[in-house]
């Protein structure tokens, strides 16, 4: 139940963050990333959420690493990468403020990692033996994992909105493999 309470503190830095931006900051346009930007009033609370998130992931793979370790080593790295992307941020989204343009770049490669690793947990998922390629939650999340940052591209604004469902995705996702112990889709693997 550790990843329910890292998924509920995500789930409240991503609806309480924007009240504490500045007025620059669009929930639809913006990025959890850009949420929690360099220079920006109440970025510490989207990135508590990344923490939250990344720690909780990440210590639920080590609870349960024998159950499933394939997609436990993704889920791992996807908790580590959540966790790099509260260390260094994203550059900043108000006109004229300093952004450290290493650290957005730090940034860009742990958000890299943290949907490649979820992608590659969906496909851990699905490839497991028997019958787990039935797993339309593993499927959907692999889609989506190259789909929505397609999309977040093609239609910026409403690259905010896609980005929190690909998260929403991912908590669907998560909480079935650990809070629910991903019952009903064959072994472990």
């Amino acid at each position: 139940m550790i990843v329910v309470s890292g998924i509920a503190v995500m789930i409240l830095a991503i609806l309480i963050g924007p009240i504490f931006s500045p007025p620059e900051f669009s929930w639809l346009q913006h990025s959890t990333s850009e949420q929690a930007g360099q220079q920006l009033a109440g970025a510490w609370i989207m990135r508590v959420g990344f923490v939250g998130y990344g720690l909780s992931t990440l210590l639920a793979t080590l609870i349960e690493w024998p159950k499933r370790p394939f997609v436990r080593a993704a889920l791992a790295l996807f908790g580590l990468g959540l966790i790099g992307t509260a260390v260094w941020s994203n550059a900043s989204i108000l006109p004229n403020a300093p952004s450290d343009m290493y650290e957005d770049w730090l940034h860009s490669v742990a958000s890299g990692i943290v949907g490649t690793a979820f992608a590659v947990a969906c496909g851990a998922r699905l490839f497991a033996p028997d019958g787990s390629r039935r797993d339309i939650l593993a499927w959907f999340g692999l889609v989506i994992s190259v789909a929505f940052p397609l999309a977040m591209g093609a239609w910026p604004d409403v690259k905010g909105l896609v980005q929190r469902t690909m998260f929403a995705i991912s908590f669907v996702f998560v909480a079935r493999e650990f809070a629910f112990g991903g019952r009903g889709q064959g072994p472990a693997a």
